[in-house]
């Protein structure tokens, strides 16, 4: 679907719509081997670590474009109203704080969670977040920030009344996508994008930030599922021993 057929199907709302557009990518999202290894009892505590130590120096990201929206958004609107309660309940600290927990509960207590620690198909993801909350509309802010969102629906209502296998940090992060302020949250993103859905060009700049999102969303489960490569070394010395914490000789 282009574009332009999105444009001429004015009686659906807009979220409908750009599901469509984007059904082939919702499907790689939904089903990615991550997903389903993890419901099937096939994950292994690797790929498992390799998503949460580099979904956690994320989620300042997040909240950071959340906040930009709110200074963009509608003075006292539904938007606004349920950003500033999320981010009371999910401050930064706490949401990393229990990352930090599921990765030395599988044995990892030396792990980076700073932004230099972010792998490349994160850190495009988190600039893609960023550049839309300072350049975009509070339309293109709610439809980049969706699919991200989504995972109230794509992890916490998937796994719900499934026994996942494995240590408990598996089921303990599939929990923790069931809660009612984040299921808010992706329902205020959708409010908001078919509030925001009134001309060609709003429409088409909301379904360039929604796509895109879904894109570096499935790209993130591709990098912790096949194990694709940090940055490579640098060649500098001082760089690289302040990028990896060591400091100078």
């Amino acid at each position: 679907m282009s574009a332009t057929d999105i444009d001429a199907q004015d009686a659906t709302p807009f979220t409908d719509r750009c599901r469509e557009a984007t059904a082939a990518g919702w499907r790689a999202y939904e089903d990615h081997p991550w997903l389903t290894d993890l419901e099937h009892g096939r994950m292994t505590v690797e790929r498992f670590l390799a998503f949460q130590v580099d979904d956690a120096p994320f989620i300042p990201y997040i909240h950071r474009t959340l906040a930009l929206g709110l200074t963009k958004s509608p003075s006292g609107s539904a938007w606004s109203r349920t950003t500033a309660n999320l981010l009371s309940e999910y401050f930064v600290t706490a949401e990393t704080d229990f990352k930090r927990s599921l990765v030395e509960s599988l044995g990892q207590h030396t792990v980076r969670f700073d932004a230099g620690a972010l792998t490349p198909a994160r850190e495009a993801y988190a600039n893609h977040m960023l550049t839309t909350g300072l350049a975009g509309d509070i339309g293109e802010i709610a439809a980049a920030l969706y699919p991200c969102a989504m995972f109230t629906r794509v992890v916490g209502q998937r796994f719900q009344g499934v026994d996942i296998q494995g240590p408990a940090a598996f089921r303990d992060w599939a929990g923790y996508y069931a809660n009612k302020a984040g299921s808010a949250m992706a329902e205020a993103h959708a409010a908001q994008m078919n509030a925001c859905a009134t001309t060609p060009e709003r429409r088409e700049k909301m379904l360039f930030a929604y796509a895109r999102s879904l894109q570096h969303q499935i790209r993130v489960f591709d990098a912790a599922y096949h194990g694709h490569p940090g940055w490579p070394a640098s060649g500098w010395a001082a760089a690289d021993a302040t990028l990896t914490g060591g400091g100078a000789a």
